[in-house]
Order: C-alpha cells, then sequence, then structure tokens
C-alpha cells in the first residue's frame, strides 16, 4: 500500500485515510465546506407600514447525501430590529394595492372601492395576499387573525413563522459514525447539532439592549440519522433561520443573568444518558414537530424547497403589512422553578468609600456600617441587605427616585393559562374577534411568601377575554410575561366567596364578561388601563 493521508472534516469524529496520488497526478482536494447563509428579513417603516425584503434563498441546497455528510454551517444574523412588538408571533404578510379592482370583498361582500374615507384613499384601505386576491384591509386583517389562511383560495402561503430574539450564530450538523440514537433500532448512526453563539451586545428586543450577554461555543444536540431524525433537523435549520432556538434571559442552570438560554419553543437532545433532556424517549420527535406545527414551520419538504431557492419567497421593495397571528396554546407557571432562579437586581457595588454622614435610605443607618451598592440606573447608593429585602418582595424601584432595577416578580400559585380563540366578535372592537384566557390554579399549601404558610389555599378556573387586534395581541404578549412572573394572581382574601386563603386577582385587571358591565366589554379605554397598571409594575 502505498503513502496515506488524513482529511478531516472539522472534528476528530469525521476523519477518512485516502492514499496520497503519484506526484503526476494532481492531489485530490476534499469537498469543500461551504456555508448555507441564509439572509435575515430586513424590514424598514414606512408611513403604513414596513418595507424591505425576506428572503430564504439558500446559496446551496441542503445535501440529502446522508451516507457521507461533512460537517455544514449554518449561520444565522440576527436582524438590528424586528419588524413589530409581537415579532415572537407568527404573522401574515399584506401588500399594498396599486389600482383599486371592479369586484367585492369576499369577507364583508361589500364593493373593494367602498373602503375610501376622508383621511385615506381606497388604495389604502386594500390589502393582496401572496395568492393575488384583494379583501378590505380591516377585514382581511380580522380574519387572518382567527383563521390564518387565504378566505377565497385556501392559501396558507401568507403566513410566516415567527421571527425569534436569538442572537446570531452558527449552527453545525454532522454524524456521527458508529454511534447509535438510544431508542432507534433503525439509526446505526447519530446526527449532532452543534451552535456556536459568541458574546455580543443585546439588540433592542433582547431584555437589556446595549448590555453585553454571555455566548457559548459547541452546544451540542442530538438526533437519530433515520428519515424521521433527518426531517426533523430540516425543520430544525429553518427554525434556526429565524431565530426561535435561543434567546436571552436567565440561566436555569448557573442562575446567570445575559445568557444565552435555550428556548422553549424548540426543544432539544443534548445527551444520550436519558432524563427530561436526554435520549431515549420515545416521544421526542412527536413533541418537537407539535411544537414546530404550532410555529407554522412548514413540513421538511417545504423547508428543504424555500432554503434551495427552488420555492423561495423574495418580496422585493414592495411595501409590506405584517398581521401578528395570535396561537392557541397553554403557559404552565411553576412557582418551585421560579423560587429557584436568582432575583436580577441591576446593582453594583459602590467602590468608593462612603461619607461618614451619608446614611442608606430605607434603614436611615450610615452607609458606612454595611456592604453597599448602588443603582445603576440613578446612582442612588444603599446598604445591599436593605434591596434585597425589598427587591425579593417585587418592589424593584430606587426608594429615592423610583426607577427600575430588577424585573417584577409577584406571588401567584402554580397554574395554567390557556389561550384559545373565540368567533364572536368582540364588543366595541368590530370586526375584530375574540381572545379567550382560561386560567386554571389547582389547590395547594401556601409558602413561605403567602400570608399563611403551611395553610390550604383554595383554587380557582377564572376565563378572560381580549379583542383579537393588534392593540389587544399586543397586551396579550404582555399579560402572559405578567403570568409567567407570578404576577396575576395572589393568595388572600375572596370578596366574591366572602373567605380567606383563596386564589384572587392580584392588581392586573381582566375582562371576565362579554355582556357588559364594569368587568365586562365593551369599555374604549380597557386597554389603556391595563397597559397603565402593567406599566406601573414595570413590565417591558
Amino acid at each position: 500500500m502505498g503513502a496515506t493521508k488524513i482529511i478531516h472534516y472539522g472534528s476528530d469524529d469525521l476523519a477518512v485515510i485516502v492514499p496520497i496520488p503519484p506526484p503526476s497526478a494532481p492531489p485530490s482536494a476534499p469537498p469543500p465546506r461551504v456555508p448555507v447563509a441564509f439572509p435575515p428579513p430586513a424590514f424598514t417603516a414606512t408611513a403604513n407600514g414596513l418595507a424591505g425584503t425576506c428572503s430564504l434563498a439558500a446559496t446551496q441546497p441542503v445535501t440529502s447525501t446522508w451516507t457521507e455528510l461533512p460537517r455544514k454551517a449554518e449561520q444565522y444574523i440576527a436582524p438590528a430590529v424586528l419588524p413589530h412588538s409581537t415579532s415572537t408571533l407568527p404573522y401574515a404578510s399584506l401588500f399594498f394595492v396599486a389600482h383599486t379592482p371592479a369586484g367585492d370583498c369576499r369577507i364583508c361582500r361589500l364593493p373593494l372601492s367602498s373602503s375610501s374615507s376622508s383621511s385615506f384613499s381606497a388604495n389604502a384601505q386594500l390589502a393582496k395576499l401572496q395568492c393575488g386576491h384583494v379583501f378590505h384591509r380591516s377585514c382581511i386583517e380580522a380574519s387572518l387573525r382567527h383563521h390564518p389562511i387565504c378566505p377565497t383560495c385556501g392559501d396558507s402561503g401568507c403566513i410566516e413563522p415567527p421571527l425569534g430574539t436569538s442572537p446570531s450564530g452558527t449552527m453545525y450538523h454532522s454524524i456521527l459514525r458508529d454511534k447509535p440514537c438510544p431508542g432507534f433500532a433503525d439509526s446505526p448512526s447519530t446526527i449532532l447539532i452543534e451552535y456556536d453563539v459568541p458574546h455580543a451586545t443585546q439588540k433592542p428586543y433582547h431584555p437589556h439592549p446595549g448590555r453585553n450577554f454571555h455566548g457559548f461555543l459547541r452546544r451540542k444536540a442530538y438526533l437519530p440519522n433515520n428519515d424521521a431524525g433527518r426531517d426533523l433537523l430540516t425543520r430544525i435549520i429553518y427554525a434556526w433561520k429565524r431565530g426561535l432556538v435561543f434567546s436571552v434571559g436567565t440561566s436555569k442552570t448557573s442562575g446567570r443573568s445575559d445568557s444565552i438560554v435555550w428556548s422553549s419553543l424548540v426543544p432539544h437532545k443534548t445527551s444520550f444518558k436519558g432524563g427530561p433532556h436526554g435520549w431515549p424517549d420515545e416521544d421526542y420527535l412527536r413533541v418537537c414537530h407539535e411544537k414546530l406545527n404550532a410555529l407554522l414551520v412548514p413540513d421538511a419538504e417545504v423547508c428543504e424547497r424555500r432554503m434551495s431557492g427552488a420555492d423561495a419567497m423574495t418580496f422585493g421593495q414592495m411595501p409590506m403589512i405584517t398581521v401578528p397571528i395570535v396561537l392557541r396554546e397553554g403557559i404552565e407557571y411553576d412557582d418551585d422553578s421560579m423560587a429557584k432562579i436568582p432575583q436580577t437586581l441591576d446593582l453594583k457595588p459602590i467602590s468608593r468609600f462612603p461619607l461618614s454622614n451619608e446614611a442608606c435610605r430605607i434603614c436611615r443607618r450610615l452607609l458606612s456600617s454595611g456592604f453597599c451598592v448602588e443603582v445603576r440606573r440613578c446612582k442612588h447608593a444603599f446598604h445591599q441587605c436593605c434591596l434585597e429585602r425589598g427587591g425579593l418582595r417585587g418592589c424593584n424601584r430606587c426608594p429615592v427616585c423610583g426607577a427600575s432595577y430588577g424585573e417584577p416578580r409577584g406571588n401567584s400559585p402554580s397554574g395554567t393559562m390557556s389561550i384559545d380563540l373565540e368567533n364572536s366578535v368582540c364588543p366595541g372592537f368590530a370586526p375584530a374577534k375574540t381572545i379567550k384566557l382560561r386560567y386554571r390554579i389547582p389547590s395547594g399549601i401556601q409558602k413561605a411568601y403567602h400570608p399563611n404558610p403551611g395553610r390550604r389555599y383554595g383554587g380557582t378556573n377564572r376565563t378572560a377575554y381580549l379583542p383579537n387586534n393588534e392593540e389587544g395581541i399586543l397586551l396579550l404578549q404582555r399579560l402572559k410575561y405578567a403570568w409567567t412572573h407570578g404576577l396575576t394572581f395572589t393568595v388572600g382574601y375572596s370578596i366574591t366567596n366572602k373567605r380567606d386563603d383563596c386564589v384572587t386577582w392580584a392588581t392586573i385587571p381582566h375582562k371576565t364578561r362579554l355582556d357588559g358591565g364594569e368587568y365586562g366589554f365593551p369599555d374604549p379605554i380597557y386597554i389603556q388601563n391595563c397597559n397603565q397598571c402593567l406599566d406601573d409594575l414595570l413590565l417591558p
């Protein structure tokens, strides 16, 4: 046998021994490693909506040669801004109409030319889907929020998966040969997924814009190398290109804030040792596909066509309207897991020695009598123990000027928040339909931060409503944040049941009826009042 050499494909797991050709023959080059670049959507604000380009065309098709798969790189570049504040939701893409066509709107059955008003032209009140059908803009926006398909032809191509908040990074995928995936007899090898997200600065849609976040190198996940695993990989690559795999937040593992954390939207398996995040797991493929379906990520065949450029959605420079779509979902809140996450306080130790006559504005004792910190935003100094005692009760404001120095947190017991869509019009917001919120909190034992620790409390089931329009969806996003931070309910005295130790509404107002009254719709100022209450609680 002649001389040989070893060729590595970016990893020691992928190495082959090949003979060195004789000098007279030109040396053969290894297969090139070509990054597959997917340009992120670019949007700019216009007077009537958003303009820009959105393309998922790839520079190279996703390979289907899985027996000889080199290590491939999938780069994601996070956009500078997201098109709207509800960008974590799927959205529909609409286009302005240059000329008013003849005919009627298929939704309201009125002539398309009847949309003119004193302040807008008729064309400004019309919108067109990618399939070419034209409707009154208000009609199609309300229709898409409830049924995300074209009312004329049933096409769902107008719906885009959400744009997530993942920072820029690179996803690699390759094959671990001779490494079977536990639980899959038809998978003699395993697909290895690796993510690199370097340290960088948070963008406007992250928790602390302008502050650095902690990145990582080589975070690994695994899939079986069979048909089902390869289909799922294609959909995960598509989700990665939409920024849906990671986010910036507080790590449950290390407790460190401003870290890159797994998104709950796309679950991954990160070990071969079992457990909730490891193989074997016979339900994982089904659960992950269901999560991607809920995000409206298309099936593997459509994903591959879009990423290869064969069916790329390129909008050019046409002015575009984006309509956020509400997902039917259930959101669990676990007060035990929330309590394990350290409170994030935006404080820093005082490097200078406080003046002898400076006093803490909380305890009124001299600052020199204990360890001191200052609020970064306003520079007011306090004893650290004084601020932490106040902060852990949810009062994350500077006692002097009221500046925020931490995330709000309440004392709601564990439960589930479900989001559904009703076909009825929300009173006072026609033609918008209705979003239905259902809260379920079972009975349990009061924790240390409740009024009577160790005593049993009575649970509750509550229903509330929102209009399914842009204002209502924006408010829904804030109410979801409030729920996941324990701010929606508390334990105390129930005025309705005239009993103590009951789960009751906290300070956030909800509308629980659709037939009027103090707690029902219509109420033209409810959204404004609720947002003001959430502002007072320092919700983003």
